[in-house]
């Protein structure tokens, strides 16, 4: 299948009512939507179709315009075409554009359309949001450090970068086409958190390279968390930031939760973790956070995997199955389960890299295997993008080199994918998906207010 064939594979997949084809034909239209709306055979596409198709949130296009000036071309059903283009996603240059093109100011089914663009220009516009379709949500990189260019000391990143274009080479060669995304505020740091609520990318804690420990700031300063801490976990739930854990100059270990409140602007306690602990791996799913391995104040690693409430604290569950502990590692959501990847574990002497991954089924309290990492990521970033699990960075406890590379696990073929190395190979850095700068303002200088 390709760019020329894939509206062929869908009508026939449609006629005969070939599921499985017709999926796959959505998807592979999906990811090349621009690509494949510009050939001949678009416009042929019949209406129910193109309507089906303009309501997924995964059409990868440049900006959201494009879908405008595609549906103009549709005269006989402007009227119903026109309420899957999401106009409050529009530049005010876009926005200019469009109430400027003579189709709509011409056809009585554009009427509705017109009168919100002009609201929006005008700044009154009271009709329905929209939010990005998912494929304009692009991996960005989040802080860490790594070693200068004359391997003489470890320098922050205070660049926020995101992956612009994934590119396929002959054979196995991949590489990956970085942009920068936005400047850090001082100071850029490392072993941070960063999570993301209400469409705001909070940056939390960490270290900078003063040897001091940076407090819980935005690019609006919020206040101060109640401990300093660095290798902790955050994360979001029920409109809330929570960060569970962490130590302090590598020596003070907490058991102590912090919850966050935007509409209070205050920190308040919630329920300690039984066991004061850094170097875990937190995530939320079906509305319930999990927290899985870290070490402990004696420096051993847990295998231990907890159900935390925030007023109740602590349930354990099934630990763990692979070594004999896990730290420095990610955990995300895949599906109904978690996937615990990357990280270190507890040797007869010392500790090495742990390439094992896991795969934790809550309803089940289980624990199954998972494809192996093809190389190490000690305290990596990790993210969910798509339906596919990123983990990026990180160093190797084995080597103690900085990796460069960002891994991909894609649960269609069911292995990790090398997809090439980050800009520098970051390590203590964090990931996330965020609206990509195309999408948000078309500004020359994005900045962490924007996200």
């Amino acid at each position: 299948m390709d760019e020329s064939t894939c509206l062929d594979v869908l009508v026939l997949a449609e006629t005969y009512g070939l599921v499985q084809l017709g999926q796959a034909a959505e998807e592979y239209i999906a990811a090349h939507f621009q690509c494949v709306s510009y050939g001949e055979k678009f416009k042929d596409i019949p209406f129910h179709l193109l309507d089906k198709l303009l309501k997924k949130d995964s059409l990868s296009v440049e900006s959201e315009v494009v879908f405008l000036f595609l549906v103009v071309k549709r005269l006989q059903c402007l009227s119903s075409l026109l309420r899957h283009v999401r106009i409050t996603l529009f530049s005010y240059a876009e926005l200019q554009e469009a109430l400027s093109c003579s189709i709509l100011l011409r056809s009585p089914g554009a009427r509705k359309t017109l009168v919100a663009l002009q609201s929006l220009i005008e700044g009154d516009y009271r009709g329905p949001k929209y939010h990005p379709r998912t494929k304009n949500q692009v991996l960005v990189l989040v802080g860490g450090d790594t070693v200068d260019d004359e391997f003489m000391k470890r320098v922050p990143s205070q660049t926020l970068w995101f992956a612009q274009q994934f590119h396929r080479g002959p054979g196995l060669r991949r590489s990956i086409e970085w942009k920068p995304f936005a400047k850090f505020p001082e100071p850029a740091r490392f072993r941070h958190c960063v999570c993301l609520l209400n469409n705001k990318l909070y940056v939390l804690g960490g270290l900078f390279f003063k040897g001091t420990h940076t407090n819980t700031e935005l690019i609006h300063y919020l206040p101060d968390m109640w401990h300093q801490r660095d290798y902790f976990s955050a994360l979001c739930l029920d409109g809330k930031v929570f960060a569970l854990g962490g130590n302090r100059n590598d020596h003070q270990y907490h058991d102590a939760v912090e919850c966050y409140s935007p509409e209070e602007n205050t920190w308040r306690l919630a329920h300690p973790l039984d066991t004061a602990v850094c170097g875990h791996a937190a995530a939320v799913l079906d509305g319930q956070i999990y927290i899985s391995g870290g070490s402990d104040s004696h420096h051993h690693c847990l295998s231990s995997m907890w159900r935390y409430h925030p007023s109740r604290g602590c349930f354990p569950r099934s630990p763990m199955s692979v070594g004999a502990g896990r730290a420095g590692h990610t955990m995300l959501a895949l599906g109904r389960r978690l996937v615990v990847a990357g990280g270190l574990q507890p040797l007869w002497i010392g500790f090495g890299d742990q390439l094992l991954c896991e795969l934790y089924d809550p309803t089940q309290d289980s624990w199954s295997s998972f494809p192996t990492l093809p190389r190490a990521h000690l305290s990596p970033g990790g993210t969910v993008l798509d339906g596919k699990l990123y983990v990026v960075g990180g160093s190797s406890a084995n080597t103690a080199r900085d990796t460069k590379w960002v891994h991909c696990y894609n649960p269609k073929e069911q292995c990790w994918e090398n997809l090439g190395a980050m800009p520098y190979p970051y390590t203590d850095l964090a990931a996330c998906s965020l609206p990509c700068p195309d999408v948000l303002a078309h500004e020359a200088e994005p900045s962490l207010a924007d996200v």
